[in-house]
């Protein structure tokens, strides 16, 4: 089968490390880990696993990251190169078996816990729907991996064959949810369970920053799941910000004003120290980092009133140092929201992040954010397209394998 693997090799990643970001396309060049090639079909890791055809299959954040290998070296014993990408998949299941008939559209929850690796009994996270923080993610019937599109065994999404998923990881896609619109879902499912593990009061105030998907979505899964105030998000560009207000941010601010007008919206004051940022006094009770940059992250520690609370979203680069002045000072709580999980909420049943996520699809006109769409053998426009994303109007750039 036709697939882009990422095959690990020092010298490239070094490459990559020093490189990527000056050198444009270096990343998809003949110098990088990633190349189509020709590959046998994974096989089958125990008789109950499903195979499935991906019909589209998104370009992540952290697929960018792992390519400019700008991504914390953190995750490299997690892995099993070479490994097919692609982890926002929706599919159509190839031969029924696991409970699924052939044909069926279904969007693959890419997480490789102890239920998927038949590892029993499970870890205390995996008990316990926090499945998402596996600690026996090298165990069981597959290679290393925390998710599909990073595990040797299993196959990813940026591929014109197939791929094999545990049934615990699929999920059927109602009639009424476009292939576009779940092709979204893994990402809009990230932002339902930090919004929902933070749960803003309504008195509160929320500063998401940044607006690319995960920012957008989690403006949206803020405004439908939880009850949080008044919500800002600091967005860049002309679609991210009206996106946003359409999503249910009351106002949007761009980030040149994040020392400017914004700590004046939320009553606090600035003040300029003799060097570096500026000091903010007063701020956001919650503030959801949706970036993963350096300058952000700070920012968004900056921004948080005394007693408040910072949610990593957006995924870490590893070439920073921080200045965590404030988050001492202010007593600011600094917490991460990784993937998804069994949600709780107050007076209602247990619900998996996805079934959210599915349910909000056609409220929030999910399939909308969807496009441009490009042929696998276009992997290198895609890629540079998801890297341009904000600046050309993107939300989710994605392969279409149909």
């Amino acid at each position: 089968m036709l697939a882009l693997r990422y095959k690990k090799s020092v010298p490239r990643y070094l490459l990559m490390r020093a490189a990527a970001s000056r050198v444009k396309g270096l990343d998809t060049s003949l110098l990088s880990p990633l190349a189509l090639a020709n590959i046998p079909e994974p096989e089958l890791p125990t008789p109950e696993w499903v195979r499935v055809r991906p019909l589209l299959s998104g370009i992540c954040g952290s697929d960018l990251g792992t390519l400019s290998a700008e991504s914390s070296p953190y995750f490299s014993p997690l892995t099993s190169p070479p490994f097919v990408m692609g982890h926002e998949i929706v599919g159509e299941v190839v031969e029924s078996n696991g409970g699924f008939e052939a044909g069926e559209r279904v969007v693959v929850e890419p997480a490789l816990n102890c239920t998927v690796r038949g590892v029993d009994p499970p870890c205390a996270y995996c008990a316990t729907g926090r499945y998402a923080l596996c600690v026996k993610v090298t165990e069981g019937d597959i290679a290393a991996g925390i998710q599909t599109g990073f595990c040797g065994s299993t196959g990813g999404g940026w591929s014109e064959g197939t791929l094999v998923a545990h049934p615990s990881q699929l999920h059927p896609v109602p009639d009424g949810v476009t292939d576009e619109a779940a092709v979204a879902i893994e990402p809009l499912a990230c932002a339902v369970h930090a919004a929902l593990a933070a749960s803003p009061k309504a008195h509160e105030t929320v500063v998401v920053l940044g607006a690319g998907n995960i920012g957008l979505f989690t403006v949206a899964a803020l405004r439908r799941l939880t009850d949080a105030g008044r919500i800002i998000s600091v967005a860049k560009h002309e679609r991210q910000g009206k996106e946003a207000l359409r999503l249910g941010a009351d106002e949007v601010v761009h980030p040149k004003e994040i020392y400017g007008g914004l700590p004046e919206t939320l009553g606090a004051t600035v003040h300029k120290p003799e060097l570096g940022k500026p000091v903010v006094l007063g701020g956001a009770e919650r503030v959801f980092e949706c970036v993963g940059s350096p300058g952000t992250i700070e920012d968004a520690t900056r921004l948080c009133a005394p007693g408040g609370e910072v949610t990593l979203v957006g995924m870490p680069g590893a070439r920073s140092s921080l200045d965590l002045t404030p988050l001492w000072h202010g007593e600011v709580k600094l917490t991460g929201a990784y993937a998804y999980g069994v949600e709780e909420r107050l007076g209602e049943e247990k619900v998996k992040s996805f079934e959210l996520a599915l349910g909000m699809a056609p409220e929030i006109k999910l399939d909308s954010l969807v496009g441009p769409r490009y042929r696998l053998r276009e992997y290198r426009e895609a890629i540079a397209a998801a890297r341009a994303s904000g600046r050309r109007g993107h939300v989710k750039v994605v392969f279409d394998h149909r």
